[in-house]
């Protein structure tokens, strides 16, 4: 137990007694007195003589330890008082700014309730002496803040007992400041940090860096401008503690608090928060390092996050654990395909702003992730732990700063290090002092000489291996490095082990390289070794053989003569935008050939086709081609896919060809209905007359208990229920059956019921049909209702419900009238059926209904809606205000005409478009004509004589027995005027005009 418990339960003590008087005084009735469960959670009000103590730092909101409890002298009456003690937190606290009562203000609940603020006493407190029968002279509190409340006894106000309180207030205020040498209260993260590995961790003055926490500590208090306009610190603290806690979990969650860390050096604690503490003022070259280099370039899959997520300290949500916004970097997601998430929660941050700025430094520094561990020799001595630093390896293409997070010294080994990468984009303006190292040893250099012989051989083993790297092997060498680089950039690097001298290179995109080859051995590294070599990729492809239908095409690339593919394959995209580009077209696959189907009738595509290989990937190759527009092919298609068997017109035929059969059945089938209904209700009525009504019921009563007894999970319900009295009457009867047998259910309910009074008749129907078979059920839902308004009746039909009450056998007659009034009506019918498995489902729902309203007069509608999965297909047909609509919805909307007992196709709607095997049409209009090549043959009431093909065009009018005018395809013609009766005439002869009398008066050509 802590001093800080010890100090609760020795100041406040003997509590269970008192809290039984409190909950008589509180409750009407009192419940059992049980203490809550003690946690981590600070906002709770815990009631317990073990809880440990806590530690609350910054503007806060929390809950606390109900330490004392009791009412005032005398007989429990109204406005009688209760005294409670809450301990808020260890040590003395800047103020109290707000009690939430069951999450109001305390203002609300007026004189109810009195509070005071006890910190830093020294002596008992002179109300509680005078008021608490029982508090006695040694209960001070001292190191402690706590609360004194007062609640005056309001049975109404107070109907739940002791409310539910929640203490806002500003925490301790002796946080020492080094800046300043003066303590005091303050939400600074790094000095909360600072206090902490003080009071906490114990950690001595003469270990620690004061100038690493001035420094943050001055990083902490900066300015920051939110987005919207306000200002706040960068880095604060609001929240606690309990002792309790593991206390490295609370560093690293204070830590987190100001994206900082504990570094140690010389045996000493520093403090580095968010910020960057560059430029470099060290670097490391490859004298420096001495063995080999481990690390990783880029962060593994798991950890390029572009996502951060989590939670923080809300003030507005009453001090409640909430979501900050999710901070996510775009081009990052758009990189990586999806959103790859992290969590950053954040238990002592109340600043949504500052938690999305400490989620953006924490989502950038995993991003950037390059990491690196180099053995160095004693020059490395310098490289302390938070200390930024230039690594220049460019025989491994390794150039940048990196922040220096671990570092191990060794005198015989030298040092080894590990560097995190380091950018200042990464926290924004946060900007710190540079860390200012210890001394350190310089050591001489040594070299060693230079691989020779070093060339590029050609080799291709399974598209795996494009070339192989060779080279004479150097004395001392215990290793090489292998830098392959383009245009001046890294591309590749490799170690090779000395006994080797060789490197196989592979995956390199098509392009020119330049290959570095050094030794490295104990006396350091020697210079490059360097080659030139080229790796191409393959051709465009020369063209597209294609093979277009209406519904499909497929692509056939050929390359260029000589040129190979060399093993690889073709890569196709589309679009149907003339103006797009490969980027924008959307990716079809690879292969050698692709066939795209479902495509649309006279139609252009623009296709992008490249050559793919191990080598990389050849220019894009754009072709145009358009579908054809085949009516013949285009019908076939759709009529087969109207006629496929199973399909919709399949079973229309087999319904049309037993139709005749269907009525006849269906005639005798009524017939024997009625005649069974007669003669059933006939049975009835002969049954009550007789009093067989009684034995009858309880026969059926015995044959179904019977029947569940034998059955064991198959159940069956009815209920009856009659209700008539002088406002309405009401008759109902409700069916339920049920059969479960190894995990299979079956169950059908039936409700039905019938309503009569002075304004409205109803008669409703509702039956449901389930099936469940594990997680797969099938449901149909059948819904009738006829409704009838006002007080204008017509009896429509008589029924006799006969049923027998409790008491005996009484018989009830209640007479179902259906009305229709002047004001309004309605019938209404809705069926649904459907199916759902796994992700999948089916459902069908047919909507009947009439309506009459008098602003729209009588209305009847019928819609059936079919859905699979989403996609909908809709009929529905209505009738109003005069006329009859039939609209219908689907991706392909066929009419079938019934022609000698067979269907056949009366037309199709498909992509938008009306496809008619034959048509008899009296009058057409057109205002556009459009060729099988798409150009326009009629627009704006024009023809285009061009674009028809006429052999021979003759005039219907007859002008003295022959025809007004005639053309020719051989050239010839023929013309004849009615108002003159003159004649011209051309053939292979010449022209000739003859006068109204038939004399040849003009000729042109052979005479």
């Amino acid at each position: 137990m802590s001093s800080a418990v010890k100090a609760v339960t020795k100041v406040f003590n003997i509590v269970a007694k008192p809290l039984q008087k409190v909950f008589g005084a509180l409750m009407p009735k009192p419940p059992s007195v049980g203490a809550t469960s003690s946690g981590n959670e600070l906002k709770q009000v815990i009631r317990s003589s073990k809880e440990p103590a806590r530690y609350v730092f910054g503007r806060a909101g929390t809950g606390a330890l109900l330490a004392w409890a009791q009412e005032q002298p005398g007989e429990q009456q109204e406005n009688e008082r209760l005294h409670l003690v809450y301990v808020l937190t260890e040590g003395t606290i800047a103020g109290l700014d707000q009690i939430y009562v069951d999450q109001e203000p305390v203002a609300s609940a007026g004189d109810r309730i009195e509070y005071q603020l006890i910190t830093g006493a020294t002596a008992p407190d002179a109300y509680m002496l005078a008021n608490s029968p029982d508090w006695q002279n040694s209960q001070v509190g001292r190191d402690l803040s706590w609360v004194r409340v007062t609640l005056k006894y309001d049975p109404d106000y107070f109907a739940s007992g002791i409310p539910d309180l929640l203490f806002e207030y500003r925490g301790r205020n002796d946080i020492y400041d080094p800046r300043t040498d003066t303590s005091g209260y303050t939400n600074n993260a790094a000095l909360v940090i600072l206090w902490y590995i003080r009071q906490r961790l114990r950690v001595p003055d003469d270990e620690i860096l004061w100038d690493t926490f001035i420094d943050a500590a001055n990083v902490c208090d900066e300015i920051v401008t939110n987005p919207d306009g306000s200002t706040e610190r960068r880095y604060t603290v609001s929240g606690g503690f309990k002792a309790d806690e593991r206390k490295d979990r609370v560093l690293a969650d204070l830590e987190a608090a100001c994206a900082g860390s504990l570094i140690r050096v010389g045996g000493k604690f520093g403090l580095q928060v968010g910020a960057y503490y560059g430029p470099y003022e060290l670097t490391i070259d490859e004298d420096m390092v001495i063995g080999t280099v481990t690390g990783q370039t880029e962060v593994s899959r798991a950890d390029a996050v572009n996502t951060m997520r989590g939670k923080f300290i809300s003030p507005q949500q009453r001090w409640t654990e909430t979501d900050y916004p999710a901070v996510s970097v775009a081009e990052w997601v758009a990189e990586d395909g999806e959103e790859i998430e992290d969590t950053l929660d954040l238990r002592f941050v109340s600043s949504p702003y500052q938690a999305q700025r400490l989620a953006n430094i924490a989502l950038r520094r995993k991003r950037a992730g390059g990491t690196l561990e180099l053995p160095l020799n004693f020059r490395g001595y310098a490289c302390r732990p938070g200390r930024v630093v230039q690594v220049a390896l460019p025989t491994l293409n390794i150039s940048g700063e990196f922040r220096v997070v671990d570092w191990d010294f060794s005198g015989e080994n030298g040092c080894r290090v590990t560097l995190q990468q380091e950018q200042p984009e990464i926290y924004d303006d946060a900007v710190g002092q540079p860390f200012d190292p210890f001394g350190f040893i310089q050591l001489p250099t040594g070299g060693i000489g230079s691989p020779t012989g070093l060339q590029y051989v050609l080799q291709n083993v399974g598209e795996v291996i494009q070339g192989r790297l060779v080279w004479n092997p150097v004395d001392a060498a215990l290793h090489y490095n292998v830098v392959i680089k383009r245009d001046g950039v890294a591309v590749q690097a490799a170690q090779v082990p000395a006994g080797v001298e060789r490197c196989d290179v592979g995956g390199l995109e098509a392009g020119s390289y330049t290959a570095e080859v050094r030794a490295r051995g104990r006396l350091g590294q020697s210079g490059p070794a360097v080659i030139n070599f080229t790796v191409n990729v393959p051709a465009t492809p020369d063209r597209v053989i294609t093979t277009v239908g209406n519904r499909e095409i497929t692509l056939v690339p050929v390359m260029p003569p000589g040129e190979s593919l060399g093993g690889g394959h073709y890569r196709f995209y589309v679009t149907q935008s003339e103006a797009a580009t490969q980027p924008q077209a959307d990716y079809l696959g690879d292969g050698l050939t692709f066939t795209q189907t479902g495509l649309s009738a006279a139609t252009t595509y623009y296709y992008f086709v490249q050559s793919v290989n191990a080598y990389g990937a050849s220019p894009f190759l754009r072709v145009e081609v358009v579908t054809t527009n085949n009516f013949d092919e285009e019908f076939a298609y759709l009529e087969n896919e109207i006629y496929k068997p199973g399909g919709i017109a399949d079973q229309f035929q087999s319904d049309l060809d037993g139709l005749a059969d269907t009525v006849g059945d269906l005639t005798i089938t009524v017939d024997s209905t009625r005649a069974d209904a007669t003669e059933a209700l006939q049975s009835a009525r002969d049954a009550l007359a007789n009093g067989e009504l009684t034995a009858l019921e309880q026969q059926i009563q015995a044959s179904v208990l019977q029947a569940q007894n034998a059955l064991g999970n198959a159940v069956l319900d009815v209920e009856h229920s009659v209700r008539v009295s002088e406002e309405f009457a009401l008759a109902q009867q409700i069916t339920q059956l049920e059969v479960t047998f190894n995990g299979k259910t079956a169950s059908l309910t039936e409700d039905l019921a019938v309503l009569a009074n002075d304004q409205q008749a109803i008669a409703n129907s509702v039956t449901a049909l389930t099936s469940t078979v594990g997680d797969n059920t099938a449901n149909i839902e059948n819904v009738s209702q006829t409704i009838a308004l006002d007080t204008l009746a017509q009896a429509i039909k008589n029924a006799t419900l006969q049923v027998q009450n409790a008491l005996g056998n009484a018989v009830v007659d209640v007479e179902n009238v259906v009305r229709v009034g002047a004001e309004s009506a309605l019938a209404q019918q809705i069926t649904q059926v459907g199916v759902e498995f796994e992700q999948e489902s089916a459902s069908v729902r047919q909507e009947l209904a009439a309506v009459y309203d008098p602003n729209t007069g009588a209305v009847a509608q019928a819609v059936t809606t079919v859905n699979v999965n989403g996609v909908r297909g809709v009929i529905g047909i209505q009738v109003a205000g005069g006329q009859a609509q039939i609209i219908g919805i689907a991706n392909q909307f066929a009419i079938l005409n019934p022609v000698n007992n067979q269907l056949v196709t009366a037309f199709v709607v498909s992509d938008g478009r009306v496809i008619i095997p034959e048509a008899f049409i009296d009058r057409l209009t057109i205002t556009k004509l459009r060729a099988a090549d798409g150009s326009l043959a009629f627009q704006n009431g024009k023809l285009r004589a061009d674009l028809f093909e006429v052999t021979a065009l003759v005039s219907s009018t007859q002008v003295n027995g022959r025809p007004a005018f005639a053309f020719n395809s051989n050239g010839t013609f023929e013309l004849n005027s009615a108002a003159s009766g003159n004649r011209v005439e051309q053939d292979g002869s010449g022209m000739r005009v003859y006068d109204s009398s038939g004399r040849l008066r003009v000729r042109l050509g052979m005479w």
